[in-house]
């Protein structure tokens, strides 16, 4: 088969633009467009032979439409209508004239009239020289030899006019659907549509590269390094994303050695080739060539600074070779670049915990992330052995915080008052104060400064402690949440009878005269004394802290702990307070500490921590914030503990301002 050139004087043809208006729609939708053009005396056109169009004339000359002869309709043929003519193709149509005849063309791309592949432009490129570019009749013959260049500039300019709306070719359609029916899900109806590229233009190499990644698709790993191996051999100084694909292949296949070679093949022609450096890296990175894995990965991120994969990658292989300061650095860019990666979380956890680092408050905090991440993308495994881990790194089963230094606590310079109504027996320690919704500031409770400081002496009394003792015993029986359903105790039948008839609205009298009751008694027997059951500690803490809020005038109100990580959420006009309580004994050196207190310290700008020494005796309190935790204490997970550095400056223990500045 040859290449013919067809040409057309738009003063002769003043249809052509209508034709090639037509010729547009009707390749957009994967149909070529048929028309009949005259070939003057030549009698040689075989079906098959490939055809373009030129535009000749006073200006833009050069090529607009591209085609192959096909057959006219038998009952059109002219070798059909007369004897004469038996030796004609079938492309020959009966519209004819003594020595002017016709044939059937079917176009597969064209460009508008005033867009063609011009004919000054080819002259100028080094490869044309010496091509005869203006045959003087139609249907003339182009020299083979210049055909596969002219096929390469046309496929350029029709690409070229399509982006800009000017033009169309059948070949990408087909090869724009082989990609579309790859992206749905249809790859056996994508090699169809390849093939269907591949036979308007047999030189087409992005369809070969289209039909390997079919066969990829349907598992066919053989065809597809074929048919990259095909796009290799027609342009082997051009065909990087062929060499980059068979790589792919090889190295899925196990064939590292192949792998690598073509890897190789696709930097050499374009070093800046970011893809083949990773895919590179990853194949030095499983041959445990790690060295030049980092290299190939130091290239990718060269090429692209975004790529946190690279940066995962390269933390990897400095975390196998033990560089743990490199591996931080790499595992942290890489999250920073996508925080969802959470192989860098488990990793940097990972090398967190190694000994020449032992940083395992952050360990732990990462492998939490991880575990979390995991399970929201559905990796059970994964989650389960990060969580393995993580219990490795616990210290005992239960929480413990020890303060870093010896805790030198000032007692307060302002007494706190503390209003005692209902413990529930928890380890929360949970503090209830009245029935849901209600909260009580304490700041009217008591009529004068004088009766605030006789309150705290309330619990220096062993009546009271007996009380407390009486009550806990009684709320293990029966749960009693409501303020209405308080234990009949003698000395606060007075508060039930009023919560009966006067309910929410005399909760403030009701406290106010049950402080009045107990500062009276208390006043009698001032005797000091020390409790060592850290459950009982821990409740009077609550009330400690509690009543420090409460006289400040915030709005207390109990949480479940176990659910939000916190025991009281206190709040005074626009602020608000997430507060954990802890206590502080003088036979213990450490507190307990939970991960999800750990976690609000963390992440929660609300968080204020209070620990209380002496809250038997005489309550000091100490007031942390967000950070601060991690500042002044050392902690272990899961079974946290709270260690005062022992580098650090003495703790002094104060009254502390309850409106503070925002957790940052």
């Amino acid at each position: 088969m040859v290449t013919r050139i067809f040409l057309c004087n738009e003063q002769t043809e003043p249809e052509i633009r209508d034709f090639i208006r037509e010729a547009i729609a009707d390749i957009t939708e994967g149909e070529q467009y048929i028309v009949t053009w005259n070939c003057g005396n030549i009698q040689t056109l075989k079906v098959g032979d490939r055809a373009y169009f030129k535009r000749i004339g006073s200006a833009n000359q050069g090529y607009f439409a591209a085609g192959t002869v096909v057959p006219a309709d038998r009952e059109y043929q002219l070798k059909q209508r007369s004897a004469r003519y038996r030796e004609l193709s079938e492309a020959y149509d009966i519209d004819s004239q003594a020595n002017n005849f016709r044939v059937w063309v079917a176009w597969d791309a064209c460009v508008t009239f005033d867009e063609p592949l011009r004919s000054d432009y080819l002259r100028q490129l080094p490869s044309f020289q010496g091509m005869p570019l203006e045959p003087q009749t139609d249907a003339g013959v182009f020299r083979e030899e210049y055909v596969q260049m002219l096929d390469r500039e046309w496929e350029r300019q029709t690409q070229k006019a399509f982006r800009a709306g000017k033009g169309i070719s059948l070949v990408d359609v087909y090869y724009r659907w082989g990609l579309e029916d790859i992206q749905q899900g249809f790859p056996q109806d994508a090699l169809e549509s390849f093939k269907q590229a591949l036979k308007l233009n047999p030189n087409f190499i992005k369809a070969y590269l289209g039909l390997g990644d079919a066969h990829v698709s349907l598992r066919e790993y053989a065809k597809a390094v074929g048919d990259y191996g095909k796009a290799i051999s027609m342009r082997p100084d051009k065909a990087r994303m062929a060499y980059f694909k068979r790589g792919e292949i090889n190295f899925l296949l196990g064939q590292m050695q192949q792998a690598m070679t073509d890897f190789q093949a696709a930097i050499a022609i374009d070093p800046s080739y970011a893809d083949a450096h990773m895919s590179l890296g990853n194949t030095f990175f499983k041959l445990k060539s790690y060295e030049q894995a980092i290299t190939c990965y130091d290239r990718t991120l060269e090429a692209n600074p975004d790529r946190d994969l690279a940066a995962f990658r390269r933390g990897r292989s400095h975390y196998i070779l033990k560089e743990f300061p490199e591996a931080l650095r790499d595992f942290s860019y890489a999250i920073d670049l996508q925080p969802s990666n959470v192989e860098a979380y488990y990793y940097r956890g990972l090398t967190y915990a190694q000994p020449s680092i032992a940083d395992e408050t952050l360990a732990g905090d990462d492998l939490r992330k991880a575990i979390v991440l995991f399970q929201t993308q559905g990796k059970p495994d994964k989650a389960r052995k990060a969580k393995e881990f993580l219990e490795t790194l616990a210290i005992d089963s239960l929480p413990k915080a020890r303060p870093r230094s010896t805790y030198a606590i000032a007692p307060a310079a302002e007494p706190v008052a503390e209003v005692f109504m209902q413990i529930e027996d928890e380890e929360t320690s949970d503090l209830i104060i009245d029935s849901p919704a209600i909260a009580i500031p304490i700041s009217n409770l008591l009529p004068n400064q004088d009766a605030s400081e006789t309150a705290i002496a309330a619990f220096s009394s062993s009546e009271v402690v007996e009380k407390i003792v009486e009550i806990e015993k009684l709320v293990e029986v029966e749960k009693i949440i409501e303020v209405e359903r308080i234990v009949e105790i003698e000395k606060f039948v007075e508060v039930e009878k009023i919560v009966e008839v006067e309910r929410v609205v005399e909760v403030d009298r009701i406290v106010e005269k049950f402080i009045d009751r107990v500062v009276e008694r208390i006043i009698e027997k001032p005797i000091p004394f020390s409790i060592e059951d850290p459950s009982t500690a821990e409740k009077l803490a609550m009330i400690s802290v509690m009543a420090q809020y409460m006289r400040d005038g915030w709005m207390v109100r109990s949480v479940d702990k176990s659910q939000v990580g916190y025991d009281l959420e206190c709040s005074k006009d626009d602020l608000c307070e997430a507060v954990v309580i802890k206590s502080f004994t003088s036979d213990r050196e450490s507190f307990a500490i939970s991960a999800i207190e750990i976690e609000n310290a963390r992440s929660n700008k609300d968080f204020v921590l209070w620990v209380v020494s002496g809250a038997a005796e005489s309550p000091e309190l100490r007031c942390l914030r967000g950070r601060q935790l991690f500042e002044q204490f050392d902690l272990d997970p899961l079974a946290f503990a709270a260690k005062v550095r022992q580098a650090a400056v003495q703790l002094e223990f104060a009254p502390v301002a309850l409106e503070m500045p925002q957790f940052e």
